[in-house]
């Protein structure tokens, strides 16, 4: 019970590590956090643009929250996966002068990446309402659940990549190629129906499988009972990644 006590107050030490990190990007700004949003809205808005163009869309209020939460959640996922390849390394100094579980050090950075997604997705949420009044029941009554699932997700991706890119550093170069080909080849800024006969091309992204989980409950396809059930299973996976790390935290130091 004490060592559980103990690392819940490290972890929330952790989180507001990670909030302070967050916030002194943009301490010299007048808009502070909010350019996270604003960044993030312009994206979607010149991406979608073009992609809608490009493949004929023809209902565009659909179209602005597929799109919207397809980069929303893309940006999310592939972004813990990038920072997760150096993040041991970056962490070196820390690793070496702190009795800290390894697995803190990778949480801290989850957290970071929670908060930015919680910012924009917040602004993006607020924009879409226009487009579909019914979003914000949608959200109450279990779209919450696709949301976690991808948060989950990205804390699944940084408990396996942080110390197999410190084992295998070749993971590193490997990383921004498959996120790259990943992000052109998968119905995220397209629907499925737009690749014509090559549709199966967007069923080889593993990735691909959380973005359509985060995103469906918006689009009309809730499915509570995968939700729930894709959640539970994540959070014991999650548990027992934590528990793997921690392990190989000394084998992994001597590597840094």
């Amino acid at each position: 019970m004490n060592n559980f006590s103990l690392y819940y107050r490290m972890l929330l030490s952790s989180g507001y590590i990670a909030w302070l990190r967050l916030s002194s990007q943009f301490t010299r700004t007048l808009l502070g956090t909010t350019w996270i949003g604003i960044s993030l809205i312009l994206t979607i808005s010149i991406l979608g643009l073009i992609y809608g163009t490009l493949t004929g869309v023809s209902n565009w209020r659909s179209y602005w929250i597929y799109a919207s939460l397809g980069i929303l959640c893309w940006n999310t996922i592939s972004g813990s996966i990038s920072n997760s390849c150096s993040l041991l390394d970056r962490s070196r100094d820390r690793l070496l002068n702190q009795y800290l579980p390894l697995s803190l050090f990778i949480i801290e950075e989850w957290l970071y990446n929670c908060f930015i997604f919680l910012i924009g997705f917040s602004m993006v949420f607020l924009l879409l309402i226009p487009f579909n009044p019914n979003l914000f029941n949608i959200f109450l009554h279990g779209g919450w659940l696709g949301l976690a699932n991808i948060l989950l997700g990205c804390l699944f991706f940084s408990l396996i990549i942080s110390p197999l890119a410190v084992i295998l550093p070749d993971i590193c170069q490997l990383t921004p190629i498959f996120l790259q080909i990943s992000f052109l080849a998968s119905p995220i800024l397209f629907y499925k129906q737009s690749l014509g006969k090559l549709y199966w091309v967007s069923n080889l992204n593993p990735l691909y499988f959380w973005i359509r989980i985060a995103r469906e409950p918006y689009i009309g396809n809730l499915n509570l009972s995968l939700q729930i059930c894709f959640l539970v299973s994540q959070v014991v996976l999650v548990f027992t990644l934590i528990i793997w790390v921690d392990k190989l935290q000394m084998k992994l130091v001597r590597r840094l």
